[in-house]
């Protein structure tokens, strides 16, 4: 870490609030994103958040919390945080995210319960990560998202590939099928 880079504490560049809703609240095909303690997004149709946001889940059963970034309408469940910033801040949105996900291997250490893990908001709060300067944090942002969009195409690569691998996979079984059919008929 560079020497210029100073250590602070979440509360004092963040701003914590969180959803209010049970996730049994999600609809099937609803319109916006919404947020739960769950790593798949699910949907609802109303939103109560308009904004740039890291949303944190609040609570898992084995302490793997998932995190998500995102920009616009969305609605949240009551156990997730939306973690955002002033917009005259010194803190880059997206540079948080980033410290943050790579935080969540020492949020599984300091969260708390027993049969349910857990994170409260003076955990949170008080937590602490590296801290440049703004541009840097641009930059570092700026790099990481990148690579976070590349790996996304090759995810979607690679589900294409499955898809058509499976579909070529299930016209060898008929053709098998059907060679040995039309075999056995001739016998």
């Amino acid at each position: 870490m560079n020497t210029e880079w100073k250590k602070v504490r979440l509360g004092d560049i963040a701003n914590f609030k969180t959803g209010k809703l049970n996730s049994n609240a999600a609809e099937l095909n609803g319109i916006y994103p919404f947020f739960t303690c769950s790593p798949e997004t699910l949907r609802i149709n109303s939103f109560a958040y308009d904004q740039k946001a890291i949303l944190l889940a609040g609570n898992n059963a084995n302490g793997d919390f998932c995190i998500k970034y995102y920009e616009g309408k969305f609605n949240a469940y009551q156990r997730t945080y939306i973690i955002s910033t002033e917009s005259n801040s010194t803190c880059y949105l997206k540079y948080l995210f980033y410290s943050l996900k790579v935080s969540l291997n020492n949020f599984k250490h300091i969260s708390q319960g027993t049969a349910t893990k857990f994170l409260t908001l003076p955990i949170l709060k008080n937590f602490t990560i590296p801290y440049p300067p703004v541009n840097i944090q641009e930059k570092i942002a700026s790099i990481l998202s990148s690579l976070d969009d590349k790996i996304a195409v090759n995810n979607k690569i690679n589900n294409n590939l499955l898809y058509y691998m499976l579909l070529l996979l299930l016209v060898f079984i008929v053709v098998i099928v059907t060679a040995k059919v039309s075999i056995i008929s001739v016998i």
